[in-house]
């Protein structure tokens, strides 16, 4: 895969920890398309990689068809691995190198009203949704919770699409967090949900949607934290439990053909990482979909919450974060 570089153009405080960034291609030309809800993955010398959502708040129709220019938001994270830090340090001028657009996050189609509930950085993969909804005169409600009044970020460019859509939350001057439970409950029937934001707001969403027998479709989300910079790994959920005396068992890299053990303990996550290779992963407990794989041959043992009933089946992919292996070896398509 040939990788992009991109020269730095500006960059400017949203918040005192939120950085707007403005990207360029270092040749002069224009950038590969992207649809809604895509991202870029940067690539970060002596780091590794980290995946930023690409925003756009034009609401032209052609507004993401060979742009001039990438815009990112990226929220520093003193407790991080260094990546969100790295990025605040860019400085007009600069290249940096990133795979070419991606998404994990897509708009489906449709013309009836759209819900969109950000929380915090979360926001960014939405404003670029808004402004797609808005080109297509599609109604849609724009929801953004943050902490404090102070952590709302691209108000303007949220305020110019949505106008009197737009509902702010701030958990300080409400006095809690926002009521996900009640806000689903709200919705039109069939109304399709996009959420990105941190962990307890997606599984909020998650439990309630399952509560009320929501189809997988109508619930899209992806969390707001990039690769590498995840919080420390969780407890598989309740629902998915580890069963005991897990045994070992193997796994082949099919681009290289090298084979790898997965021991009791340790997942493919884990192995590939400790075998120097990087591949993409958010959140280690099978609730976010990025490190989605391709199984070629063997039995996976699925215990994601991602997947449906007819995905798992199927035995085609599988979440290499949690999920293990029901045969002696998988060979997946890495």
């Amino acid at each position: 895969m040939a990788l992009l570089h991109l020269k730095v153009m500006e960059t400017t405080a949203e918040t005192p920890i939120i950085r707007r960034i403005a990207l360029a291609s270092a040749d002069g030309g224009l950038l590969p398309s992207y649809e809604p809800g895509s991202h870029i993955t940067v690539h970060m010398p002596g780091i590794g990689r980290r995946k930023y959502s690409l925003i756009n708040a034009s609401p032209a129709a052609d507004a993401t068809r060979a742009p001039a220019t990438y815009t990112l938001g990226v929220r520093r994270d003193d407790a991080g691995q260094g990546g969100s830090k790295w990025m605040h340090a860019l400085k007009p001028g600069d290249v940096i190198e990133s795979e070419p657009p991606g998404n994990d996050f897509e708009l489906a189609a449709g013309t009836g009203p759209v819900t969109l509930l950000a929380g915090g950085i979360g926001v960014t993969p939405l404003i670029s949704k808004a402004a797609a909804l808005k080109a297509a005169g599609r109604p849609f409600h724009f929801i953004y919770a943050a902490r404090s009044r102070g952590e709302f970020a691209f108000l303007d460019d949220i305020g110019a699409l949505a106008g009197d859509r737009l509902t702010l939350h701030a958990d300080d001057e409400a006095g809690a967090v926002l009521d996900i439970k009640g806000l689903i409950d709200g919705l039109g029937p069939d109304e399709p949900l996009y959420v990105c934001g941190p962990r307890p707001m997606i599984k909020a969403a998650m439990n309630e949607a399952k509560a009320l027998g929501w189809p997988k479709e109508r619930l899209r989300y992806e969390l707001f934290f990039t690769v590498g910079d995840a919080p420390a790994p969780e407890p598989a959920p309740a629902e998915n439990p580890a069963p005991d005396g897990d045994g070992s068992f193997e796994i082949e890299v099919k681009s290289s053909g090298a084979v790898y053990t997965v021991p009791a303990g340790k997942s493919i996550v884990d192995v590939l990482v400790e075998a120097g290779l990087d591949p993409l992963f958010d959140c280690n407990k099978g609730e976010c979909g990025v490190c989605q794989c391709g199984v070629l041959e063997g039995v996976p043992d699925h215990r994601d919450s991602i997947l449906s009933d007819s995905e798992r089946a199927a035995g085609k992919v599988m979440q290499i974060c949690v999920s293990r292996a029901k045969s002696p070896r998988l060979v997946l398509d890495l």
